[in-house]
């Protein structure tokens, strides 16, 4: 399985429910500049799941649209902020597809990243806003995956 790891554009600040919070321009230009270098790697996505959150719906949304993918991207609850690598790993091995993409959150990403990769939690790689990093998967579980390339935005 590859994985394509994606956090979301910057955001509204904090003055409104974290929820609520919509991308701002810069972000969108952070996720159409990710989008189209990801569309010339050519790759084809098979899934494509966000968590329900409107700037990682709006990102989602974005970056399909500009990498000209042709996938119907799915909301899923667990790739809201407040859950843990192990409970979308657990959801990752239900699902028979090649090339998945997650939009979601810091520092759910971040963790995922880490888990798959077997980094250690305390040098774990932060995902900047925006940030992509593809990893291939022989196998969902920790340790399981390599790091295959990042884009930042």
């Amino acid at each position: 399985m590859n994985l394509y790891l994606l956090r979301h554009g910057q955001a509204e600040p904090h003055n409104r429910q974290d929820a609520q919070r919509a991308l701002v321009e810069a972000g969108r230009r952070e996720i159409a500049s990710v989008a189209r270098r990801f569309a010339a790697k050519g790759i084809t996505l098979t899934s494509c799941f966000y968590s329900p959150f409107v700037r990682t719906t709006q990102t989602c949304e974005l970056f399909v649209h500009e990498a000209k993918l042709a996938v119907k991207p799915e909301p899923l609850a667990v790739l809201l902020p407040t859950h843990r690598a192990l409970q979308v790993m657990e959801f990752l091995r239900t699902l028979d597809s090649q090339h998945v993409l997650l939009v979601t959150h810091n520092p759910l990403v971040s963790e995922l990243l880490a888990v798959l990769t077997a980094t250690d939690l305390d040098s774990m790689h932060i995902f900047a806003t925006g940030e992509l990093n593809a990893v291939h998967c022989d196998a969902v579980v920790h340790g399981g995956g390599t790091l295959q390339f990042r884009l930042d935005p």
